[in-house]
């Protein structure tokens, strides 16, 4: 099982030189980046390339991108959100090309997986959501070379259930989708360890980050209420060899952080990996 760190940490940041040196300080060989300008300028070969060189000057490879949500960081709660199961066409079409092209510069630096979100409704999936994600994935599956997978990420939503997940990727090759099993989110939904048992036969990528199943926090794990020992026992029961991808928030900003800097918030989160990594993986 590989260990990366996404991201998503620094999202409001550039991959300068002192971000990209964190991940190796705190034992990270490689990262998930999300995929979200300027943070992440996919659509930009030269901007991201320089990223990826960067990155790999100290050691890091990029091992998965998350698509974009959004169009830019800065405006994202203004901006309309992508979505790949929206039933309006030409907005569907803008988010599947905007996936695309971050899969695409994916497949050209190596390959690897790209995680996707349904964005189905919240209280349910319509059928007509349904098909217009299915369509999404059959667009993006002929758009995107075969060297990256898609993971399809469970969502706290019943839509977003690990059941429904599990019947959407059940439709196309394993060799080219998998499930992404988000434990915050299962973590939300009731069971984190029985998440991992469902979605153990798709099962290729993981974001692990903790709660208190109310809200999705983004906590160093052992600062919410996920049974660490006990799911990461059940990661070593299913033979889960995939990238289990650390996905914190910043909370070195606002009016009273919690954390001085970064590197506190790593150091917090590589001690307490490695105490349950000797418990229970």
């Amino acid at each position: 099982m590989e260990l990366a760190l996404s991201t998503h940490l620094f999202v409001f940041r550039e991959i300068d030189e002192e971000i990209a040196s964190l991940p190796t300080r705190f034992g990270f060989a490689a990262v998930e980046i999300w995929a979200m300008p300027p943070h992440f300028p996919y659509n930009d070969s030269e901007a991201a390339g320089t990223i990826a060189a960067r990155l790999a000057r100290h050691g890091v490879r990029v091992s998965s991108l998350h698509a974009p949500l959004y169009p830019d960081v800065r405006s994202y709660k203004k901006d309309r959100w992508f979505s790949l199961s929206t039933g309006e066409e030409p907005h569907r079409a803008v988010s599947v090309a905007a996936t695309s092209a971050a899969g695409r510069w994916l497949a050209g630096n190596g390959g690897g997986t790209l995680v996707v979100h349904t964005h189905f409704p919240a209280e349910h999936g319509s059928p007509e959501r349904r098909t217009a994600f299915l369509h999404s994935m059959d667009e993006l599956l002929e758009a995107v070379p075969g060297n990256v997978r898609l993971a399809v990420e469970n969502t706290p939503l019943p839509s977003g259930h690990v059941s429904v997940i599990l019947d959407i990727v059940g439709r196309y090759p394993a060799e080219r989708v998998g499930v992404c099993l988000d434990l915050g989110h299962a973590n939300i939904e009731g069971d984190a360890p029985a998440a991992v048992r469902m979605a153990a036969p798709r099962l290729i990528h993981l974001h692990a980050s903790d709660n208190f199943s109310d809200r999705d926090d983004h906590l160093v794990p052992g600062r919410g209420s996920i049974p660490w020992v006990q799911t990461l026992h059940a990661l070593s029961e299913v033979g889960f060899d995939g990238t289990f991808t650390v996905e914190l928030r910043d909370y070195t900003r606002g009016d009273a952080p919690l954390y001085r800097g970064f590197e506190e918030i790593l150091s917090e989160c590589r001690g307490a990996l490695d105490r349950y990594l000797a418990q229970g993986g």
